[in-house]
């Protein structure tokens, strides 16, 4: 019997709103994965935890000021 290969995250540079939301948190694992959480998902279910990127649209979408960008 052939084994499958173990599913992978899909891997994007680009996290859509995500990277400039403030509720968008970039978390780095120590096997070099890279996920964004949403830190929204804590307090509203109506986000999850994970989302699928890249987010192209968000209700709970709030622009990170301009100095805390790419952090």
């Amino acid at each position: 019997m052939t084994e499958l290969p173990a599913e992978q995250p899909i891997v994007t540079s680009n996290p859509g709103l995500c990277g400039a939301c403030v509720h968008g948190l970039r978390i780095a694992s120590d096997r070099g994965s890279v996920f964004w959480q949403c830190q929204l998902s804590f307090s509203d279910s109506r986000f999850v935890k994970y989302p699928r990127l890249p987010v192209v649209e968000c209700s709970g979408y709030k622009r990170k000021p301009e100095a805390d960008r790419n952090s």
